[in-house]
């Protein structure tokens, strides 16, 4: 009876509206203010940032449906179209090749376009302060749009070849970001590194997807995720696979060693640094992961995989933090440590844990960086040796800047806490030493590594510098600090667990055949116990500026990450260059010459009557006569060869 009045209830806007539907606005609604903005009104500043933010909320609006029904409605649902077709000449499977793109709607991509919307529109209000006064706002805005509009493009893509398309935008929108202020040396070198990276992981990628249309003539990701337990390929095919498709996302989300690029994209402005680590190119290789991961399922060594290099590049990314001076390098360190704990937690069978890990993360992130650009625009400086003493100046950035800090670090109650309480719980359940070691060791270093931050920065005395005033710096303000206070909001409530059914943010994003990662009191309090003990000891060590002598050479090793970039830089002179140069050489006095030879060669013979009138009588027997004189003595040795044989 009861079912029967359900099944008769009218239905309301969740159950009838198309969620597909909603996600294609989401997608596109970022493109089309970029084309107003390029073609009608970019001469107007204020004009082009209300553009770029109206269109931006109604992309908050519609990702807000999209999890609205997504919550309601728990499905995979698909909408495609034909890219492109043609015929291939071949029968059977291989006659006819298809690429198809469209938009998906799930829970994993309605959580990443609600981050990536949300974050993107309050990035946004934060740049309306800080770049109103900087040369060009009207490209860093549309810059932004184009990066907005490439990650959605991203976490709605339904196949591969979609998805590495939008890989690619990522790519390029990066690299304008990072390099917005192309007259600092340092902003070009650091986005052309961001660029080549993430090239050579895209290339890494694009010979993956080649390899497994080769095995399954399939590119779609829901197709695929069947087929790879059918038998069609067996343990070291799809370990290959996975090496392959991990490569592409290990140069987009900074994983060792490819993470070279990340520490120079602090180079971009405030804000364009916040949308990268928190919801941009930065969780791309994460998202990938997760997208994909029907094939590292299939794979156990694909798993441990994740689980190494995940391990490996959270440990050094929390290492690298603690002993960095920069204040910006500092901070995207510390985001290559949660990505490695992201990847981490996905190799171990944490999946709706890694998931929620991207989602809490991406508001203290985007929040340092925004307290970053404040604090660098009143101090003009960057290097925490000279800074300090600000908490007396700056109290509002101040206390934003401990909210960020305490979110990060995975204090309770802030949002982190409840990601890493999940992850642990996992590691707990699979009784995996190593997992929980690097998760306590990465939460702890962690914790002392942002406390350390903020106590140089905020605590002691304001280092003297000539021509520097501290009584004229101001405190953020307007709508610079609106935004700043919404991050803060975010890093309260944005983990808040103790709901059941489909609202637990780790339920609702989930993948068959792979437990939910339940968080339970052991974990929970070893979180919580690590991370304040972690803020405590970071409180205590940094109290004052030491400097232990025995320390200091350790300290430029992991100041400088392991000096990689400078090993990339060395191997890039030692063997790019000169294979360069070579292959110009080879180009130039070969392949041009023999160009050349064959050119003026027809060009000789095209003209007739005018060599034939240039030549003497005498000139013209004498090399006709070595031409039949040549012609007999070969003539003469190859039949000798062919008697020689049959006799």
């Amino acid at each position: 009876m009861t079912l029967a009045l359900l099944a008769a209830a009218p239905k309301g806007p969740l159950d009838t509206w198309s969620p597909t539907l909603f996600a294609l606005f989401a997608l596109l609604l970022p493109l089309i203010a970029l084309l107003v903005i390029v073609a009608f009104t970019i001469d107007s500043r204020r004009l082009s940032a209300a553009i770029a933010f109206i269109f931006t909320l109604a992309t908050v609006v519609c990702a807000l449906i999209v999890v609205a029904i997504e919550l309601a409605h728990p499905l995979h649902l698909e909408r495609n179209g034909t890219f492109l077709t043609f015929f291939t000449g071949q029968s059977g499977a291989a006659q006819q090749f298809t690429l198809q793109w469209g938009v998906l709607a799930d829970p994993l991509a309605a959580v990443m376009l609600l981050t990536v919307a949300l974050v993107s529109l309050l990035i946004q209000v934060y740049a309306l302060a800080s770049i109103r006064r900087e040369d060009g706002p009207v490209r860093f805005f549309s810059v932004l749009l184009l990066a907005t509009f490439a990650m959605i493009g991203v976490t709605l893509s339904t196949n591969y070849f979609e998805l590495l398309l939008f890989f690619g935008l990522t790519t390029l929108a990066s690299y304008l970001m990072i390099g917005h202020w192309w007259q600092r040396e340092e902003a070009t070198a650091a986005a052309s590194r961001a660029f080549i990276v993430s090239l050579i992981g895209d290339v890494g990628l694009l010979v993956g997807i080649a390899y497994i249309y080769f095995r399954f003539n399939e590119l779609n990701f829901q197709a695929l995720a069947g087929q790879y337990t059918g038998g069609k390929v067996g343990g070291n095919g799809l370990f290959i696979m996975s090496i392959l498709v991990f490569f592409g996302a290990a140069a987009k989300s900074a994983q060792f060693p490819l993470h070279v690029w990340l520490p120079g994209s602090a180079q971009a402005p405030a804000p364009a640094a916040a949308l990268i680590h928190s919801a941009g190119a930065a969780l791309c290789g994460v998202y990938l992961i997760a997208r994909a991961y029907a094939l590292f399922h299939a794979s156990p060594r694909g798993l441990a995989l994740l689980a190494i290099v995940g391990g490996v590049t959270a440990v050094l990314g929390v290492l690298f933090t603690l002993f960095q001076d920069n204040l910006k390098r500092a901070i995207a360190y510390s985001t290559m440590g949660e990505l490695g704990l992201m990847v981490l937690a996905l190799g171990i069978g944490a999946y709706g844990a890694g998931i929620f890990e991207v989602f809490t993360q991406a508001w203290p992130k985007a929040l340092l960086f925004a307290a970053a650009g404040v604090i660098i625009r009143e101090l003009r400086t960057e290097r925490m040796a000279e800074m300090g003493g600000l908490w007396r100046r700056m109290r509002f950035t101040g206390w934003v800047m401990v909210i960020a800090v305490a979110a990060a670090a995975g204090v309770p109650p802030f949002s982190s806490f409840w990601s890493k309480d999940a992850i642990l719980s996992k590691a707990l359940a699979i009784s995996s030493a190593p997992a929980i070691i690097v998760i306590v060791a990465v939460t702890l270093v962690g914790a002392i590594a942002l406390v350390r931050i903020f106590r140089l920065v905020f605590m002691g005395e304001t280092a003297r510098r000539r021509r520097f005033e501290p009584e004229r710096i101001r405190d953020a303000g307007g709508r610079a600090a609106v935004a700043m206070a919404i991050f803060a909001i975010a890093c309260v409530f944005a983990g808040l667990r103790g709901f059941r059914g489909r609202t637990d943010p780790i339920a609702f994003v989930t993948f068959p055949g792979v437990a939910v990662s339940n968080s339970h009191l052991v974990a929970a309090g070893t979180i919580a116990i690590t991370a304040i003990a972690g803020a405590a000891i970071g409180w205590v060590a940094f109290g004052r500026r030491w400097a232990l002598p025995g320390l200091e050479p350790i300290r430029g090793v992991l100041a400088e990450g392991f000096f990689v970039d400078r090993a990339y830089r060395l191997a890039a002179a030692g063997v790019l260059l000169p294979a360069s140069r070579a292959s110009g050489w080879v180009e130039t006095r070969i392949v041009d010459g023999a160009i050349d030879l064959v050119s003026d060669s027809v060009a000789f013979a095209g003209q007739p009557r005018r060599w034939l009138g240039d030549l003497r009588l005498r000139q013209l027997l004498i090399g006709l006569f070595a031409g039949v004189v040549a012609l007999a003595v070969i003539t003469i040795v190859l039949a000798g060869r062919l008697i020689g044989k049959t006799g």
